[in-house]
């Protein structure tokens, strides 16, 4: 589930599972990549299934120029439960395969959230960024924004967490303003957006994305689903395992970790990876901390704004941040994702330093808050499909207040500043029951499903991973050695394990990857 920044691009195009999504793309103002000549998608064969929906197929708005990316818009039913009730209309798009006569079929793409718009990143042209060499060459990469977000009905019910409010409660009646103001985020996206909020979960999404292999003529998915994006594929699998071809899943989210249980072991891990750049300050001359205790300037950084908050006099619409916007920040701007961080020639680690440095010495937040936080940000479907998936579980504030002291004992430094946290106070009094709380994904019946894992991922930690491979009867479990979430976004040995797995359906022999720069991990060129 985590986010990247992004500017001069659609929101989140990444975000966790629940981070990239991440992918809230990008990094900086870097144009994207000239476009690559490409032969113009086949019409795609009619579907089998009667009730396939129709997608008329036509060149995408946002594409660079000559880009050979296409948008369609596809109906299907609000609630699937009632396929002859009100409908909905989803964006969908595809980049055809570079090489047609090799061609596969088609990948599936999801880039995480809740609230990542697959469809509008491949619009933007980020297919060749994102996918290169033989997964290029030998997919159509498709994907759609699911229900709720970018082209398809996006929800407009104000921030995830709402600037100034309660989001980590020290009392009993701070505790009530958080849980007050969830309720009036919750009404207000009720008050305008009525039963869509109710049927944007992640198994009316899984449905949709099923519509969509039907709409394509595909008998079985190929799927590549990143931190969010795992739950999506593993529901997917849940409901339809005969219809996989291959599926990986990567940063994987474990929807039977519960609220508790997710905020703790990401906070964990969190501090862990806020450690790794402080050792990364230390011994690197171009870190803006470099000679300085990195962990000393965030403390001091945050305690100054909690007392007075910190002016962001460079920032459209946020003036000042004070203390739990900046921790809320941290699982926006710690986590790495390279393979985005290179294309664009961005190095988040840096600009974190740099922006602390900048709040440390001038008293200025301006690059903090072009970073982004949670607090302020406008993705109302995070909030709504977070709160329908993955409810807080709250009995009451001596619950929170427990949670936060276990948070504060696991990572001193860093606390609750995880997603975990995050839905759980933008979730704490939400006005819709949910539709799926927490509870195991078990599969059945579908082929070996990959899953990858990074040992040291702040957004989906390890253990999750451990978790879902044991939920999927026949996946197995890639563990790559490197921080940052996804191995995907992370490795070229890991990118080359998957690909070679989504071409070949055959799980890799060698199960895990070493961390990057020692003499196996650099395997494969792409």
């Amino acid at each position: 589930m985590k986010k990247t920044e992004r500017r001069g691009m659609p929101r989140r195009p990444v975000r966790h599972r629940v981070a990239l999504s991440a992918l809230a793309l990008l990094a900086t103002t870097a144009a994207v990549p000239a476009a690559h000549a490409a032969p113009a998608p086949a019409p795609a064969p009619t579907p089998s299934a009667a009730s396939a929906p129709a997608v008329a197929w036509q060149p995408c708005a946002e594409a660079p120029a000559g880009y050979p990316v296409q948008c369609g818009t596809m109906r299907v039913p609000l609630d699937w439960k009632k396929p002859a009730g009100e409908q909905t209309d989803v964006k969908v798009a595809r980049v055809p395969a570079r090489d047609q006569e090799h061609r596969i079929g088609a990948l599936f793409f999801n880039p995480g959230g809740p609230g990542g718009q697959g469809a509008t990143m491949l619009a933007y042209g980020y297919a060749d960024i994102l996918f290169k060499g033989s997964l290029r060459d030998r997919f159509d990469i498709v994907s759609l924004d699911p229900r709720g977000t970018g082209g398809s009905r996006p929800l407009d019910c104000g921030p995830v967490l709402d600037p100034g409010q309660v989001v980590l409660p020290k009392d009993a009646r701070e505790y009530e303003e958080m849980k007050r103001s969830s309720r009036a985020r919750g009404e207000r996206c009720l008050a305008r957006h009525g039963d869509l909020v109710r049927h944007v979960d992640t198994a009316s999404v899984a449905r949709d994305m099923d519509a969509f292999r039907a709409a394509l003529g595909e008998q079985r998915l190929t799927y590549l689903g990143v931190s969010y994006g795992t739950y999506l594929g593993a529901t997917y699998a849940q409901l339809f395992p005969q219809r996989i071809r291959a599926m990986v899943l990567d940063g994987p989210l474990d929807h039977a970790s519960g609220a508790t249980r997710l905020t703790l072991e990401e906070a964990a891990a969190m501090e862990g990876e806020f450690d790794r750049f402080s050792a990364w300050c230390a011994a690197t001359a171009s870190c803006a901390l470099h000679g300085e205790d990195a962990g000393k300037v965030y403390d001091r950084v945050v305690a100054r704004a909690d007392r007075t908050p910190i002016p962001a006099p460079g920032a459209k619409g946020q003036p000042a941040v004070n203390g739990d916007w900046i921790r809320m920040a941290l699982p926006n701007q710690l986590v790495r994702i390279r393979l985005l961080e290179e294309a664009m020639g961005f190095d988040a680690w840096a600009k974190l330093a740099e922006r602390l440095a900048a709040a440390d010495r001038r008293n200025d937040a301006t690059g903090l808050v072009e970073g982004g936080s949670y607090v302020g940000d406008q993705e109302s479907a995070y909030t709504a499909v977070s709160c329908l998936d993955f409810p807080p579980q709250f009995t009451g504030y001596a619950d929170a207040a427990a949670r936060l002291a276990q948070a504060r004992k696991a990572a001193p430094r860093t606390g609750a500043a995880v997603e975990g946290w995050v839905i759980s106070a933008s979730c704490a009094d939400w006005p819709v029951k949910p539709t799926s709380p927490w509870q195991p994904t078990t599969v059945r019946g579908a082929p070996p499903v990959l899953i990858a894992a990074n040992t040291h991922d702040p957004s989906t930690p390890l253990a999750g991973g451990r978790r879902l491979q044991r939920e999927i009867a026949g996946s197995r479990l890639l563990v790559t050695d490197v921080n940052g979430h996804v191995s995907y976004f992370n490795s070229a040995c890991a990118r080359e394990r998957e690909t070679a797995y989504l071409i070949s359906t055959r799980i890799p022999e060698q199960l895990t990857c070493p961390a990057p720069g020692t003499a196996d991990a650099a395997g494969g060129k792409e």
